[in-house]
């Protein structure tokens, strides 16, 4: 049996590489169905999969009478946006290669950043400001947008980093009273029924045995990347799990490599580099401020 560390920081670290891990494999398996499957109906079979699992977990924690606290309207803004984002996502990666959509997704904390500066009024020091610079620099290095190779799959990429930085400010505003597990349902349910829109347009077509089965296997490793990640939170602060994080784009990089042929060139390993650096700074900066904040708290109490 698998014993994990004593030390709570580096089990909260190995918590966090496993979630990343989970949400890789996940990915990969949607990538490999998205070629033969349409988009909506992707999303919406693996949807209903997710949310069965997610159900059961609900009521298995005694939360399924609480359903009616997903109404709040920060939780159906989030889902909107989160419904937003996984199209956008699911049709990136088929058409993407995975290291890259993978590493253009890591700039979404400091995305987070700029956002909370320009709409929330928080205070953002000149040197967050040149990280979050840099790393949207290291994005400009992965899609590499011009004239000859431009198309809507960049622009996706992009959209998807501003769907999920609103996504994630909207998160801190959702009262502490309503649980996780709850507002991960709520998601389930909207993406699912924005798959079924899609449909419509899209069309459908018989799915093969292989591909429902990987496809519950997908919805499996989403699951357990999000029950890891909500473990790993608990354990450990964010900060210090920041690191650990970036190993998603080390796991993308070998699916990509193994599973689908894609070698990331010079530059774009040099832009997933910048964004990785430029993150880890952001973090490190962010958690000086809070200590800083947290000590004069203490100072001013009586």
């Amino acid at each position: 049996m698998l014993r994990l560390p004593k030390n709570t920081a580096l089990r909260a670290g190995l918590l966090m590489v496993c979630a990343m891990g989970s949400f890789v494999c996940n990915d990969t398996i949607v990538k490999i169905v998205g070629a033969h499957l349409p988009v909506g109906e992707l999303i919406a079979l693996r949807g209903v999969m997710a949310i069965a699992i997610l159900t059961a977990i609900c009521a298995w924690n005694g939360l399924l009478g609480d359903i009616p606290k997903i109404r709040q309207k920060n939780v159906l803004m989030r889902s909107t946006c989160d419904l937003f984002a996984t199209i956008s996502f699911v049709t990136a990666l088929v058409h993407m290669p995975i290291a890259n959509l993978t590493s253009v997704m890591q700039a979404v904390p400091l995305a987070v950043a700029l956002l909370s500066m320009l709409f929330l009024g928080e205070e953002v020091g000149w040197r967050r400001m040149i990280a979050i610079i840099g790393g949207f620099i290291g994005v400009l290095l992965i899609v590499k947008p011009s004239v000859a190779n431009f198309s809507i799959y960049e622009v996706l990429a992009l959209a998807i980093v501003l769907f999920v930085a609103v996504r994630d400010l909207l998160t801190k505003m959702i009262p502490a009273r309503i649980p996780v597990f709850l507002v991960a349902l709520a998601n389930a349910c909207f993406v699912t029924v924005g798959g079924l829109a899609l449909m419509l347009f899209q069309g459908a077509v018989l799915p093969l045995p292989w591909e429902v089965g990987i496809l519950a296997l997908a919805a499996c490793f989403l699951s357990a990347g999000y029950l890891l990640m909500v473990a790993t939170l608990r354990l450990g602060e964010l900060t210090a799990t920041a690191p650990f994080r970036y190993s998603v784009m080390i796991f993308a990089i070998i699916s990509g490599i193994l599973v689908f042929g894609e070698f990331p060139d010079w530059i774009a390993i040099l832009g997933m580099v910048l964004i990785v650096v430029c993150g880890l700074y952001a973090a490190h900066r962010e958690a000086l401020r809070a200590r800083a904040l947290s000590g004069s708290a203490r100072t001013q109490a009586p």
